[in-house]
């Protein structure tokens, strides 16, 4: 049976389970084998992570985990939190700007956060929380905003 398939059946069996408009939020993770051990449910709806590299549906993860609170779902800047900084969180889905970043560049706002770019203190250091290993899977994912397929048509 193919990993995808095997995906979405597992999260229509957590969606039943969920309940509809629960509330509930549960961070599950894909093991390398492809066999689902968890996915992320929200509100009775799956999080869907078709068409991403196994590193990057670890970073999509830690992502809604630890970003999308400022960076937003999309990457825009526009998460919860993102109204009450100045500076406003960086768009992630601006592909010039994100084209010129290394991926040791990005790793580095991760682990080290704004401080160490000499950027704003306001985005956390999250070297002490994430391994290098996390930090690169969120990198990848990150990353993924800026491509064509993800932009959204206006």
């Amino acid at each position: 049976m193919r990993s995808d398939t095997y995906l979405m059946m597992c999260a229509v069996v957590l969606v039943g389970c969920a309940g509809p408009n629960d509330g509930r939020e549960k961070d599950h993770h894909i093991t390398d084998s492809g066999r689902v051990a968890e996915v992320t449910v929200r509100n009775g709806s799956v999080q869907q992570m078709v068409g991403l590299s196994y590193e990057e549906q670890q970073g999509a993860l830690l992502y809604n985990r630890y970003c999308a609170v400022c960076h937003g779902q999309e990457g825009r800047g526009d998460g919860f939190n993102s109204f009450s900084l100045d500076p406003r969180p960086r768009d992630l889905s601006d592909s010039i700007y994100m084209a010129a970043l290394s991926d040791a560049q990005i790793e580095q706002t991760i682990s080290g956060g704004g401080r160490s770019i000499n950027k704003t203190q306001l985005m956390p250091a999250y070297g002490w929380t994430l391994s290098r290993r996390e930090i690169q899977g969120l990198s990848s994912y990150v990353k993924t905003f800026a491509t064509p397929s993800r932009t959204k048509k206006e």
